[in-house]
């Protein structure tokens, strides 16, 4: 495979109603020097017919073909990141629809970086539309690439990240647990915010279509989505006991590779939380290591959650 190839990954289910729209937006990309590999997830829809007749039609497109059944979309997508090997990679959705140059401004923004001795990864925004493709808003009004903030809120949208392969090389594929990761592109993050560099390009690169069960909402931060939280936490209590689970990965994976003293204290405090989860060690835990965001209100609101509901972080 020639080095400046870019393998795209795309794990589908039953996702036949808008899969045309996305592989034609990927074949018209300006960029051409691509290899889409397709591993789908036990459809049971016209999916896989669809995805056979493309890969007929254009020699780019491959299906990855396993015995694996229905893994969920985090296994399925590290799947395909273990069983494929290029110098560069990106992730596809089957429901959104890429801008023509998306491959080519991503790449040429990746390029302008160390990437031959470091991980890195860059990701842009994105510009939300219906299922007909209409709207003009954009997802992301504001970005940030420290760990801490990522430990506690990603902003990295797999379906807009380019990364390397020094960032591949630090997933250690036959140690992680899966259970524990809840989102690939928000581990991905975390991995290279530790070990490399990440880079934003604040210009939407994808039509982000957003349908029934695909909710954004959470996204804004006025008055009322904050009272509404208020008293319905389960989104952030989730995102909370992600974070903890994340910690103790990382702190299993890499806890003798961490270099950076705030790194480490992050997760290693963070990576006892399930087993010493109380009102007195999380209170600790945060007056050393407080949740980060650039939002004021959520930091709070995290603090809030882990020092007067201790009991939802035992997760074992």
């Amino acid at each position: 495979m020639n080095e400046n190839t870019v393998a795209i990954l795309m794990s589908t289910y039953n996702g036949a109603k808008y899969l045309k729209d996305q592989l034609q937006s990927i074949i018209n990309q300006s960029y051409s020097n691509w290899h889409l590999y397709i591993r789908d997830d036990g459809s049971s829809d016209e999916t896989v017919e669809i995805i056979k007749s493309y890969a007929k039609k254009d020699s780019r497109i491959s299906i990855i073909h396993d015995t694996l059944g229905n893994i969920g979309s985090v296994r399925s997508f590290f799947y395909l990141l273990e069983q494929v090997d290029s110098n560069f990679y990106m992730f596809s959705d089957q429901d959104d629809y890429w801008k023509q140059d998306k491959i080519q401004k991503s790449i040429l923004l990746l390029k302008q970086h160390n990437h031959k001795r470091k991980p890195i990864c860059v990701y842009t925004n994105l510009q939300i539309v219906d299922d007909n493709l209409e709207g003009n808003e954009l997802l992301l009004t504001k970005t940030w690439q420290d760990f801490p903030k990522l430990f506690f809120t990603n902003n990295l949208y797999g379906c807009t990240m380019l990364f390397n392969n020094f960032l591949k090389e630090k997933i250690k594929f036959d140690r992680l647990n899966y259970d524990n990761i809840y989102v690939h592109d928000w581990w991905l993050a975390l991995v290279c915010a530790i070990f490399g560099e990440i880079y934003y390009l604040d210009e939407p690169t994808i039509l982000y279509r957003q349908h029934y069960g695909n909710q954004i909402g959470a996204t804004s931060k006025n008055i009322n989505v904050l009272i509404k939280r208020l008293f319905s936490k389960s989104k952030d209590e989730k995102s909370l006991q992600s974070t903890i689970l994340f910690a103790e990965e990382l702190e299993k994976l890499y806890g003798a590779e961490l270099k950076s003293s705030n790194i480490q204290g992050y997760v290693k405090n963070y990576a006892t939380i399930s087993n010493k989860s109380s009102f007195f060690n999380n209170l600790k835990i945060i007056l050393r290591f407080p949740p980060k965001s650039v939002h004021l209100s959520k930091e709070l609101f995290y603090m809030y959650i882990l020092v007067f509901n201790p009991r939802l972080f035992f997760l074992k």
